[in-house]
């Protein structure tokens, strides 16, 4: 607009529509010049542009149109950019779905806090007494605890968890919403621990599958993770109580263990090696190899070192592995070299590497279990696992209850059908 020009007349009813329009500044071809104007959205031409006259239907060159929207509008726009500014409150988590099937076992099974957990198992202690004080196995008892007694020559003795405790532990699944219970526990010729639960699942207020897994540490412990797996049921559907006890006990059942130890007076005074064995087992101090074969305790082969008995517990685990991979894979000829493993050979590494093909980790499960002696332990796991090609061999220290009656310095190796 020139300088000095009339303004155009403001509108009527200017400001009573959805906008108030402020020119704006003109271009720099007129500095400092301001004109005033109104819009009218009109219903006939919505957008329109009136300022009340001719001289507002004039062309302003340079004039540029700034649309104020209502205070209603910057009220709701206001709210609208607090509220993106606020985090979403998070949605609330579901309830998690109670299992269908809950795995019971008892505290010889060499698992740990945290495989219980993940796998959702419930582990009933079973009692140790040092010099007549109770505890309970790995609650107030640990490993550690149970080698301070045993080297401070305390006499350890153990005992079976009562029906009560086995009862305690029904309720608490049946009150998570479980439908049935598998309950899974040490060999019945070695405890009567399975007979308690038995007892104890009479009365339970929900159906109860009591296993005898004829095996300890961790032949007990793996029948118990394969019953686990069942129990999260397949693509099918869930499992029921029948098929998750059978998977423990086929497990169970497969289960081919040997141990040694510095000592055999704590099997014999606890009643778990007969005095005529533990006394055989010793004679022109040869060192035993223990083996636990349906549910029992017997020597098996003599050595003369710790070193031999290291070395025949690897030899034996990995012939065992050979042994039960399906034939089509393994072949007459792995066989035979896999029976030929012998600790003195010199090349039994080579020979086991030959026996096991590749995969046989998907067919079984191998552990050793120790008490005391973690370094010697992780040797044997190691050596194990690169002969056999497997990904895992699970390393356990043996809880109390095992402790107590196989001494400091126990070794064992397991293996189990997956």
């Amino acid at each position: 607009m020139p300088e000095g020009a009339d303004a155009p007349p403001t509108a009527p009813g200017a400001g009573a529509g959805r906008g108030v329009a402020r020119p704006a500044v003109p271009g720099a071809g007129s500095p400092g010049a301001l004109s005033s104007g109104a819009v009218s959205s009109g219903a006939g031409s919505p957008g329109a542009v009136s300022s009340g006259g001719d001289a507002g239907r004039r062309a302003h060159p340079g004039l540029r149109i700034a649309v104020v929207p209502p205070a209603w509008a910057e009220r709701v726009a206001r709210r609208l950019r607090r509220s993106a500014r606020v985090d979403p409150e998070p949605a609330a988590a579901e309830p998690p779905v109670p299992p269908r099937v809950v795995v019971i076992t008892d505290s010889t099974s060499c698992l740990t806090a945290a495989d219980a957990a993940a796998w959702g198992i419930d582990v009933v202690p079973l009692d140790v007494a040092a010099d007549g004080e109770r505890f309970r196995d790995g609650v107030d008892l640990t490993p550690e605890g149970l080698v301070a007694a045993l080297r401070s020559g305390r006499r350890v003795t153990t005992s079976q968890p009562p029906p009560a405790a086995f009862a305690a532990a029904y309720e608490a699944a049946a009150a998570r919403g479980a439908v049935e219970v598998v309950s899974v526990h040490l060999s019945g010729e070695l405890s009567g621990t399975v007979r308690a639960a038995g007892l104890a699942a009479q009365l339970a207020p929900l159906p109860v599958h009591v296993v005898d897994s004829r095996s300890a540490g961790l032949g007990l412990g793996f029948a118990a993770l394969a019953a686990a797996e069942a129990a999260r049921g397949t693509v099918w559907g869930p499992a029921d109580g029948a098929t998750v006890a059978g998977a423990a006990e086929q497990v169970g059942r497969s289960t081919a263990a040997w141990f040694v130890v510095d000592s055999l007076d704590h099997l014999r005074r606890g009643g778990r090696l007969s005095a005529a064995a533990a006394a055989f087992g010793t004679v022109l101090g040869l060192r035993p190899v223990l083996a636990l074969r349906d549910g029992r305790i017997e020597v098996a082969e003599r050595v003369r070192t710790r070193r031999a008995a290291r070395d025949r517990l690897h030899a034996l685990a990995v012939a065992e592995v050979a042994r039960r991979v399906p034939r089509a894979q393994t072949g007459a000829e792995g066989s035979r070299v896999a029976d030929g493993v012998r600790p003195d050979d010199g090349a039994a590494d080579a020979a086991a590497r030959m026996a096991v093909p590749p995969g046989a980790g998907r067919s079984v499960r191998v552990g050793v279990q120790h008490l005391g002696r973690p370094e010697i332990a992780a040797e044997v796991a190691e050596r194990l696992r690169d002969a056999l090609g497997l990904d895992e061999v699970l390393v356990r220290e043996v809880g109390a209850v095992l402790g107590g009656h196989l001494g400091v310095g126990a070794l064992a190796v397991t293996v189990t059908d997956r």
